[in-house]
């Protein structure tokens, strides 16, 4: 079962306590952010949008940096789909970073190593995977979530229905079929 989180950009208010949460729980050095909240933008004046997004590594199912690597220091687990680094291994090349397309790893100074987010499972420090995850627990807004993705796919569907329940787009009819019952996840 693949695990990953959800976040909704509407409710984040990037006060960057998940940021924080996240180096505190995995003891993790200055320098390297294992979960980054950035504000993108679009646009040109005076018609300027901009969000803010919690950014952390997203255990991708075929993930480039472990493909990347040439120790294979980073691995993917069968049973949970969580994407990690054994600094064991881990000779700080590079490579991973480069083939990452959310800056998920990064290098530490201290160790030379490349590290990113674990899914809060530092070792000695494993959250079972039925509590939050750090940076899940103390987002005040309630941002962000974890678990199986097969359960987080419902909060986009959620949202949408409300949405469309509220008249919120116009032309649109009000109705969100759900596909996964006839052709699967």
């Amino acid at each position: 079962m693949q695990y990953g989180f959800y976040f909704d950009h509407t409710r984040c208010v990037k006060c960057h306590a998940c940021e924080i949460a996240c180096k505190t729980w995995n003891e993790v050095d200055l320098g390297p952010r294992w979960r980054e909240v950035v504000k993108l933008e679009s646009g040109t004046f005076p018609d300027v949008q901009a969000m803010n997004v919690s950014m952390a590594c997203m255990h991708c199912g075929d993930a480039p940096c472990q493909s990347a690597c040439p120790v294979g220091a980073i691995s993917k687990s069968v049973e949970n789909g969580i994407v990690t680094v054994d600094p064991n291994r881990c000779i700080g090349c590079g490579f991973c970073a480069w083939a990452c397309p959310f800056n998920a790893p990064q290098l530490t100074t201290l160790s030379g190593k490349m590290e990113k987010c674990n899914f809060c499972r530092t070792p000695g420090k494993e959250r079972p995977l039925d509590m939050p995850r750090a940076c899940e627990e103390i987002c005040p807004t309630g941002a962000i979530q974890s678990g199986p993705l097969v359960e987080l796919r419902t909060h986009g569907r959620e949202r949408a229905a409300a949405r469309l329940g509220t008249g919120g787009l116009q032309g649109f009819p009000a109705v969100v079929v759900d596909g996964v019952r006839q052709f699967g996840p």
